[in-house]
């Protein structure tokens, strides 16, 4: 096996791995997925999420695809880890009753603008990173820069977007 085909075989591994750290902390956080930010894994429960496991064999179709999926992933696991903690304590319900409060207090734009600086911290993080490597051809860790700004989108969009939903939630309640 040559070096190119190990490195597919272990970003395949680690995709793999990276998958299933962001399948698991969900579950830790929100086993019945009431706190769930992306539409598609709250419509289509956990046989969506688990489908996403099969992303493993992106690397056999391109390396630099796969790196971006496994950065992006190990982020939201980070990401949901950081919840864990609260979750288990308070429970799924007590937690998101608690989210939806404060939501509902909230002045709406400093939520929005708030909700909005950790993806734009992510995102100068993303372009520094591809900034140093500039080259996709001769540079991997531009697809690392390149995941890291996917995630930073993935922030913008449903940190907001959750942020309005539950403020709307808190509001009708």
């Amino acid at each position: 096996m040559n070096d190119h085909e190990n490195l597919k075989l272990i970003l395949a591994g680690l995709i793999l791995i990276s998958r299933l750290a962001d399948i698991g902390s969900t579950y830790l956080v929100s086993p019945k997925l009431q706190l769930e930010s992306n539409p598609v894994v709250q419509r289509w429960k956990w046989p969506y999420a688990f489908l996403t496991l099969f992303v493993f064999v992106l690397p056999y179709w391109s390396v630099g695809a796969g790196i971006v999926v496994m950065v992006a992933s190990l982020l939201v696991a980070a990401s949901n880890s950081s919840k864990i903690l609260m979750s288990r304590t308070l429970g799924e319900s007590e937690y998101r009753s608690l989210i939806v409060a404060t939501a509902a207090r909230a002045d709406p734009v400093p939520g929005l603008i708030f909700t909005l600086l950790p993806a734009l911290f992510m995102a100068i993080l993303g372009w520094a990173v591809m900034y140093f490597y500039p080259d996709p051809d001769a540079d991997l860790g531009y697809y690392v820069g390149l995941g890291i700004l996917g995630y930073a989108m993935v922030v913008a969009i449903y940190g907001p977007l959750t942020f309005l939903r539950n403020r709307r939630a808190g509001k009708t309640s």
